[in-house]
């Protein structure tokens, strides 16, 4: 067996199945690595994922993925469960707005992650409590304590906030994630008997409860069944900080009274579900895309490391480019390694 053979073979561990860790482990399974992807959640996705709805499904989180570089752009243009999306835009006055195309998968968010992952062995529901650096590769336990592996290297690709306990073998790491502030945002999902009246697939602007509300059910390739409309509603940063700590069912009264102001038919809900994005954004003036202790062997990729510079709201663009940018690292010493 020669050297790149043994390369090849390497095992490393993703902890977080959101689009940044997604990215990351579809870069290392495309040359050659065995990939082993850990996830506190049921599915993957991460701030992209879905849930259902009776017979419907919709997206909880991040509603479509939104390009400002070429770079990412092209990159969605390429992906098979990507579709262009561009649905009639107004403010919260009722105003048109200059549209835009956004890319979105069918049948939700979370089909894009999972099929990054396609060829990784993916562990759900299961929360990582610890990593270790040891004399070969790195200890993985979960939060009993119990060791759920040992791997060649370590990439911890969650929030902010959840990575700061992941990072203990990291101080200076750990410091830079504790640093960064976080920005929570609450979610309602409809379903609707009846339509609403509203034209515009994607309602933004001021307001003071609402920062989007989104008509998932006119996003292409989805359908809503017997019902007539599926909406996801967001509120903005501020209110969602305000009633942080609130009861869903409270959120979900405010948020659904603010909806029908807008509506110009009275709704008529089948179902509705609150939930609370603790996380949602990262505001970060860390100017790396990416974290790497080579002595440790364990890496960081996330939104919350954009390399700007200044004050950012991270977005899945930022995602997308910090988990290729710490992928380019490693492979780059990799090849360093075997030129050797």
């Amino acid at each position: 067996m020669n050297s790149k053979d043994t390369i090849k073979e390497r095992h490393i561990a993703v902890i977080g199945a959101g689009l940044a860790g997604a990215v990351f482990a579809r870069r290392m399974l495309i040359q050659g690595y065995k990939v082993t992807v850990f996830d506190k959640s049921r599915g993957t996705g991460g701030r992209h994922a879905g849930c259902r709805m009776g017979n419907n499904s919709a997206d909880l989180g991040s509603p479509f993925f939104d390009a400002v570089s070429p770079e990412f752009r092209k990159w969605l243009s390429q992906q098979s469960e990507l579709i262009g999306w561009q649905p009639q835009i107004a403010d919260f006055a009722g105003n048109k707005r200059h549209n835009k195309t956004m890319y979105t998968a069918t049948p939700r968010q979370s089909a894009l992650t999972r099929a990054l992952l396609q060829s990784a062995e993916l562990i759900t529901s299961t929360r990582i409590g610890y990593i270790w650096p040891e004399t070969q590769g790195v200890i993985v336990r979960d939060e009993a304590g119990h060791a759920v592996g040992h791997f060649d290297h370590v990439v911890v690709a969650t929030p902010a906030p959840q990575a700061v306990p992941l990072l203990e073998a990291v101080p200076r790491y750990a410091q830079r994630a504790g640093a960064v502030q976080t920005l929570p945002a609450w979610m309602l999902v409809l379903t609707l008997n009846t339509p609403s009246g509203l034209t515009a697939g994607l309602l933004e602007g001021d307001h003071p409860i609402l920062a989007r509300a989104i008509k998932d059910s006119a996003k292409p390739g989805r359908d809503c069944n017997e019902r007539a409309e599926i909406w996801t509603i967001e509120a903005n940063s501020e209110w969602s900080s305000a009633h942080q700590d609130d009861a869903p069912e409270a959120v979900a009264e405010q948020m659904l009274a603010a909806f029908q102001d807008l509506a110009s038919n009275p709704l008529n809900i089948e179902e509705q579900r609150a939930h609370r994005w603790l996380y949602a954004r990262h505001k970060s003036d860390i100017d790396r895309t990416y974290l790497w202790r080579e002595e440790s062997s364990i890496g960081v990729c996330g939104d919350w490391l954009h390399g700007a510079g200044s004050e950012h709201i991270a977005d899945s663009e930022s995602a997308w480019r910090s988990g290729n940018a710490l992928a380019d690292h490693i492979l780059a010493r990799q090849e360093i390694y075997l030129n050797i």
